[in-house]
């Protein structure tokens, strides 16, 4: 509880997430629907072992880090039945797109990937997370794409390391909440930026906030979105909700995970939204 109370207070002072002044180019790229046919009312990647342990960021503000490591982690699983932890400490400390513990964009992310490193490393090949950036311990100079090995460097010195896992692409989705639940079913979780605003006091439930308590433009952190679902009052009121996975550690919310009502872009959760295409 102490480390979510320290890392909302950092929150508070800087934002974790950068958003891109304009839409970045893309390749029209895309892998085939995982599920096809009409989107059903509900659904959930954890019911299809998809969606990797909620980790906690601690107090380096690097949300964007975290939802994008989360994001592709579910997509090989999804795509490539590969599940293994990848490395949130490697973009904090080598994605020259962000700026580590202050803000970076999953966008930006998943282009420097493609562009620069390659992919991302796996968590056993890289340093553990250490809540804050340190100097980048890998060069790409030797390995575009990579097509050949390169070098890691450690406190012992200079060794061969593993090519990292491709990242061959990303889509962004447009600004519409049917769109989105319609791309989740189809293709996989979603990364997404959001204003945090109304999850500082989040213990649980659905939560509906206004446009005044957490505007749509205040985006400042960032999230993995993994299903979504309606809930249905004793009146039969009907509330369609995400399920959105944070890194604030399970202690927080429901599990580390957060509902948020879903259709009315509560708190920018529509605004910037993007997948990963794995390789």
């Amino acid at each position: 509880m102490l480390t979510i109370t320290i890392f909302l207070f950092l929150l508070k002072e800087y934002s974790c997430y950068l958003v891109l002044p304009k839409p970045l180019d893309k390749k029209p790229l895309l892998r085939s629907p995982v599920n096809n046919g009409p989107i059903p009312e509900y659904f959930d990647w954890r019911d299809r072992d998809a969606v990797s342990p909620v980790v906690n960021q601690g107090v380096c503000a690097a949300c964007w880090a975290f939802a994008t490591t989360a994001t592709i982690e579910s997509h090989r699983k999804i795509y490539l039945e590969v599940k293994e932890k990848l490395s949130e400490q490697f973009l904090i400390d080598c994605d020259d797109a962000g700026m580590g513990c202050r803000d970076g964009s999953m966008l930006q992310a998943y282009a420097n990937m493609i562009i620069k490193s390659g992919g991302i490393l796996r968590n056993v090949d890289y340093y553990p997370y250490a809540e804050e950036q340190r100097e980048c311990r890998w060069n790409a100079v030797l390995n575009h794409h990579a097509t050949n090995y390169t070098t890691r460097w450690f406190e012992n010195g200079p060794k061969p390391h593993p090519r990292p896992v491709p990242v061959v692409g990303f889509r962004r989705v447009i600004r519409d909440e049917d769109v989105m639940a319609r791309y989740l079913y189809r293709h996989g979780p979603l990364s997404a930026a959001i204003n945090s605003a109304s999850m500082d006091n989040y213990t649980g439930g659905i939560d509906e906030p206004t446009e005044k308590s957490c505007s749509p433009s205040g985006l400042n952190h960032a999230v993995e979105i993994v299903g979504y679902n309606v809930y249905e009052d004793e009146n039969g009121n009907r509330t369609p909700y995400w399920i959105i996975k944070n890194s604030w550690g399970a202690g927080w919310g429901e599990n580390g995970y957060y509902y948020l009502v879903r259709g009315r872009n509560a708190c920018g959760i529509a605004s910037d939204v993007s997948f990963p295409i794995v390789g």
